[in-house]
């Protein structure tokens, strides 16, 4: 098999404590965000349900494209209602082809909805709270739209706990596994083709690290 094409590593380690994210991320909506212990911290707890800074998107500004393999490290400090919630933004753009970052201060509160007219694929990994099962919620939305286009409840999603996730896009389908498991796959009959990737929470306090994007060889 032919080794597989970098396009995108990213660690924090060489990042001072308590510094704001290098330059090549940018920050919508959250508490905080700044590289901690050698991760990207991000805090969208605040007490109110509704207060500010309870949502938070962190965008890379690097677009990719074509055939994808992307890993992360996630890990839940903690989150008042266990909502546990670690989310994945891939192939983000707006269709009008004006560049995310040039209209970020228009999502500058990380409110969901701002996101859902724009195209790219939402990938959400949750603890279950809705029925106490003790599984995670695994959902994958395509935008624009929001529409749900897989779902699984299984595994687990719990605070104190780095999960390792990868989602994979070859030709049409997209893929997101956890832990070496794969748990939503879907064929998309359009496929996005060029966007930016972003981590995303809501009302949660995590980090993510050891990003890795290569094209499959």
């Amino acid at each position: 098999m032919t080794e597989a094409h970098m396009l995108l590593s990213v660690d924090f380690d060489a990042y001072p404590n308590g510094s704001a994210p290098p330059d090549d991320w940018w920050v919508e909506g959250g508490e905080r965000v700044w590289v901690d212990d050698g991760h990207l911290r991000v805090k969208a707890d605040p007490p109110g349900a509704r207060d500010p800074g309870y949502v938070c998107t962190v965008w890379h500004k690097t677009p990719v494209d074509g055939e994808l393999h992307v890993a992360f490290d996630a890990h839940v400090i903690d989150s008042s209602c266990d909502a546990n919630n670690i989310n994945f933004f891939l192939l983000y753009a707006d269709p009008a082809g004006t560049p995310l970052h040039e209209t970020r201060g228009d999502r500058a509160d990380g409110a969901y909805g701002h996101y859902h007219g724009l195209n790219g694929m939402i990938v959400t990994f949750l603890n279950d709270t809705d029925s106490g099962s003790g599984k995670a919620r695994f959902r994958m939305r395509r935008c624009p739209g929001f529409r749900l286009v897989d779902e699984n409840y299984d595994y687990h999603c719990r605070t104190g706990v780095t999960y390792h996730v990868e989602l994979t896009r070859l030709g049409g389908e997209v893929a997101c596994a956890v832990d070496g498991t794969t748990y939503l796959r879907w064929t998309d009959p359009d496929p996005l083709a060029r966007g930016l990737i972003g981590f995303r929470t809501y009302r949660t306090d995590l980090w993510w690290d050891h990003l890795r994007v290569t094209r499959p060889g």
